[in-house]
């Protein structure tokens, strides 16, 4: 009895740009953390929250990837049969890894639409995780249903970062349209995986472009904001020995 092991449909590329992904997402959530010790502001909080979600999202895509295989090789006289068998449990490990990931994922993405929103009331909040859990019901039978619910939130994403670009024309908020827009983009290539895998790995492909834009954004406002930290440390540090002097 041999076995083997499958890290994905395109012989563990896809595996490989989702590991991309979990790891940039992950720096992202890190760096908004970061953020929001120096600034205080709620938003890069849950902004933190919403990526170490996404993160944890792709580590169960990475899991029900994963295609076990145990081969059987029976000999007689005239044939050789290769039996190919799967364990019983792993159609149990892909079935709740694949739902854990669409989980995660569309929390990730429920929690910035909520943020972009700013939508606090707990009713719609509650009305807005009601749907998420008949979309992830639905999208058990029809895996179209989930892409589809997140072009619907990442077009309403992605016009309020355009607006928001429109009113403050700076590098940052360039970034942060520009990405949304490629994640957009990639749902809509997922829209279609169904009918070709290629559309499957080309909305990979984008997410981590989109993912990558977002993270270069993080970057520039913690380093932005840890200098001006470090300046106004420094300043009263001066004012102190100042009025120590007098």
């Amino acid at each position: 009895m041999f076995f083997s092991l499958s890290f994905g449909r395109f012989y563990g590329i896809d595996s490989l740009i989702e590991l991309l992904i979990v790891i940039v997402a992950g720096i992202i959530s890190w760096y908004s953390h970061r953020i929001y010790k120096i600034v205080k502001e709620e938003n890069y909080r849950f902004f933190s929250w919403a990526f170490l979600a996404i993160a944890v999202s792709f580590m169960f895509k990475i899991i029900s990837n994963f295609t076990f295989l145990s081969r059987v090789r029976v000999e007689n006289a005239n044939f050789v049969y290769v039996i190919l068998t799967q364990p019983k449990y792993m159609p149990i490990v892909d079935f709740f890894s694949f739902i854990l990931y669409k989980s995660f994922y569309l929390i990730g993405f429920l929690i910035l639409f909520l943020i972009a929103t700013r939508t606090e009331k707990k009713d719609k909040v509650l009305l807005f995780i009601y749907l998420s859990i008949i979309t992830i019901l639905f999208s058990i039978y029809f895996d179209f249903v989930f892409h589809i619910t997140l072009v619907v939130i990442l077009l309403l994403l992605t016009m309020h970062f355009y607006h928001n670009y429109n009113n403050h024309r700076t590098i940052n908020t360039l970034l942060v349209y520009l990405g949304f827009s490629i994640i957009l983009i990639s749902h809509c290539f997922f829209v279609f995986s169904g009918v070709n895998s290629l559309f499957y790995m080309i909305g990979e492909g984008f997410v981590l472009l989109g993912f990558l834009c977002l993270l270069i954004n993080q970057i520039k406002i913690y380093f932005k904001n840890s200098k001006n930290e470090t300046n106004k440390t420094r300043s009263n540090k001066r004012y102190s020995r100042y009025t120590a002097k007098k």
